[in-house]
């Protein structure tokens, strides 16, 4: 008995030794004091802070969160890399401050799509985003992406009278020198508030240019990430897990923002707020926070395209990632198995019974895992690949093309008129549109070299190698047919059915390789060619 107690005393020195590391990191006794610099005042853009605060979330994580009001000329890199808060709350513009030297490193992106729009006052003589020339924009300091929008659009910038932003929208409105004609604004605040004050607006919006960027991207030091990598890995997990609960509790957020923080809106404006940053979380699809070095990288073309950043831009040391510690059961095995070299005659007997139940767990994780991978490659609603999944197998597919010089083809999909769809029928009916819209896009995608994903909310992607160009638009087509024969009823159109646009983009055999980022461009052209020519057709692209 002696012996065995001798065991018992190891196996709990082992595991203790295995336990403490992790127990001496950031414990809720011992939080780490961390600030997070906000890019704009007090509202429910920031509602997943406030949540994660309220509810603990921070706190369980190891943190003691302060949060920093933003303001209109809040340099947030520089107050990040100087030491002035340890996180910052920044958008794509991130990755110009990272090439000009700031040593920044961008944790999570928020909102999956930004919401960064031009907001100009009615006027007879602005019916273009280029006639802002000979104008006056009003803007705040992160702004670089409509920057990027602005020369797209081929619009002089030394023809813009550039001013700092007052903060207000009533600056569109006002007399005398103080007015200005445009203003940098956010689609979820900046319009509800223009309407509140009876200013009449119209709106620009990058995505007309198919310029579609992060938005509030999470950040923080490379320093910081280099010395507290698990604590920056816990609030990103932590204020992921706030907007979930701000998600699910609006009304609750609402009444916590109004007590506490007090904002410049009220409660209606808050509530609209809420309401149009859920079109951007796209949370049906992918994580909050989820980030893609591919999407980045499509950033970053897009301002060195328009001479925001040097054609020898990087991504190298931007993107955080953390190294992953050895999982807890490796440690356990490794102490087993020096019990085992020590005591193993004595311990036959308890390996044999160790080993019954260890098969059972193996077996029940890998049960677990593969329902777990399943999850994360699929999109919850219609059941299709989620745009996880795209951007991966594209690339896959696209190598395998390459490999055996055979031609690729995209087709890039998007429902007509869906957000009439939604506000006359209601999201119930709009999801079972998506699903049936699904359903005939599975059924055409059967081919082992061909697969459909659901890549945005009512935008669908497939994918199909070795076809040429007239048989991937006559699969288009099929398609295109399928969805108008279905019936689905459509009271805002005039033909009173649901249809939808696709895009066609395929490269034949002396074309390949091709990258992702060119065969979705050329689709994406397509489509949109499709949109501006009346909707409901296919469009090939062509060089």
């Amino acid at each position: 008995m002696g012996l065995f107690r001798l065991i018992t005393c190891l196996v709990i020195f082992l595991f203790a030794g295995i336990a403490t590391p992790s127990a001496q990191a950031n414990t809720p006794d011992t939080p780490l004091k961390v600030r997070v610099q906000l890019k704009w005042f007090h509202q429910y853009q920031f509602a997943g802070f406030y949540a994660a605060l309220e509810q603990g979330y921070f706190r369980r994580a190891g943190l003691d969160v302060e949060l920093i009001e933003g303001h209109p000329e809040v340099d947030l890199a520089r107050t990040v890399v100087d030491g002035g808060a340890e996180f910052g709350v920044g958008n794509s513009s991130l990755l110009i401050d990272f090439n000009q030297g700031l040593p920044v490193v961008a944790v999570a992106a928020i909102f999956q799509h930004s919401p960064f729009v031009i907001l100009a006052r009615v006027d007879p003589k602005i019916r273009t985003v280029k006639d802002l020339e000979g104008r006056t924009l009003m803007g705040e300091s992160h702004s670089a992406e409509l920057t990027a929008y602005l020369k797209k659009a081929g619009v002089d910038l030394a023809k813009v009278r550039q001013v700092i932003h007052s903060g207000s929208v009533k600056s569109l409105a006002a007399n005398g020198p103080e007015r200005v004609d445009a203003t940098t604004a956010y689609i979820s605040t900046e319009p509800v508030e223009a309407s509140q004050y009876g200013i009449p607006y119209q709106i620009f919006n990058p995505r007309e240019l198919n310029i579609d960027l992060y938005g509030d991207t999470l950040f923080t030091s490379q320093r910081f990430a280099r010395e507290h990598p698990q604590a920056v890995a816990a609030m990103r997990d932590a204020l992921a897990e706030g907007w979930r609960y701000a998600y699910r509790h609006q009304a609750e957020i609402i009444d916590l923002i109004l007590e506490k923080y007090h904002p410049r809106m009220d409660r209606m404006t808050l509530t609209l707020e809420a309401q149009s940053l859920y079109n951007l979380f796209l949370a049906d699809i992918v994580d909050i926070g989820y980030m893609s070095r591919t999407r980045w990288q499509e950033i970053a073309r897009i301002f060195a395209e328009t001479g925001l950043l040097p054609a020898s831009y990087t991504l190298d040391g931007f993107l955080f990632t953390p190294d992953a510690p050895m999982p807890g059961w490796a440690y356990q095995a490794l102490a087993w198995a020096a019990l085992v070299l020590l005591f193993g005659g004595l311990l036959i007997a308890y390996i044999v019974s160790l080993n019954r139940r260890l098969r059972l767990s193996l077996a029940q994780l890998e049960a677990a895992n593969a329902g777990l991978a399943e999850l994360s490659t699929t999109d919850a609603l219609t059941g299709l690949f989620n745009r996880r999944h795209f951007d991966a197998a594209l690339d896959r597919e696209l190598a395998r093309a390459t490999r055996h010089t055979q031609a690729i083809a995209l087709l890039m999909i998007d429902v007509d008129e869906f957000k009439k769809y939604n506000d006359a029928l209601g999201h119930p009916a709009g999801d079972a549109c998506l699903r049936r819209i699904a359903d005939i896009l599975r059924d055409n995608a059967q081919r082992a070299s061909e697969f459909a994903a659901r890549i945005g909310g009512e935008e669908f992607a497939i994918v199909a190698g070795g076809l040429t160009p007239d048989e991937a638009f006559a699969l288009a087509e099929r398609i295109r047919r399928e969805v108008a024969d279905a019936g689905i009823v459509h009271p805002s159109r005039d033909d009173g059915r649901v249809s939808i646009s696709i895009g066609v983009n395929c490269a034949p055999p002396d074309r390949v390789p091709l990258t992702a980022r060119e065969l979705i461009a050329g689709a994406d052209a397509a489509l949109y060619r499709a949109k501006r020519e009346g909707r409901n057709r296919s469009i090939l692209h062509t060089d």
